[in-house]
């Protein structure tokens, strides 16, 4: 939940005008929240977050610039879509370097918009480590849209915790 709110908080400070509200952390939930603009009075995108402890390079080189994410979390980001007529978002945030990487992976009607490959394949569990195997879905990050913050002044986010 640390890196989670990390990855919100250095995008809010990029994007002021947006507000995150998440999901409750202590059950399994189809998504991690939803970013809204401020002063919207509505929900702009359902969010799904995941944070790495690879660089941009790593990311490049050794997984060939795709995401690894449980092809289950794209189904359930796709049918939040689908139901609440908003686009699903991915933010992948890699830890060493503080940047945070956002993925439009369906539009307002729940539509896919971008192509991935689908593999069940062994992988780690949990960040902490572990072995399982999955059904994986690899995104290729080449449309998503990279969000460096330069300063390392610590201060508020947009997260309204549940």
């Amino acid at each position: 939940m640390g890196y989670e709110r990390d990855t919100v908080s250095l995008f809010c400070k990029l994007y002021p005008q947006y507000r995150f509200i998440e999901t409750n952390k202590n059950t399994p939930a189809a998504i991690d929240g939803f970013f809204y603009l401020e002063d919207s009075g509505h929900i702009d995108y359902a969010v799904e977050i995941k944070t790495r402890n690879m660089t941009k390079e790593i990311l490049q080189n050794r997984f060939d610039n795709t995401w690894l994410i449980t092809h289950e979390k794209i189904l359930r980001g796709q049918q939040v879509s689908d139901l609440l007529c908003i686009p699903f978002i991915g933010m992948l945030y890699l830890i060493p370097d503080k940047i945070v990487y956002t993925l439009k992976i369906t539009d307002e009607l729940g539509k896919f918009v971008i192509d991935f490959n689908v593999e069940n394949t062994r992988t780690q569990e949990t960040i902490n480590g572990g072995l399982v195997w999955r059904t994986n879905a690899y995104l290729p990050m080449e449309t998503a849209k990279e969000h460096k913050w330069q300063n390392t002044k610590q201060d508020a986010g947009c997260v309204n915790a549940s």
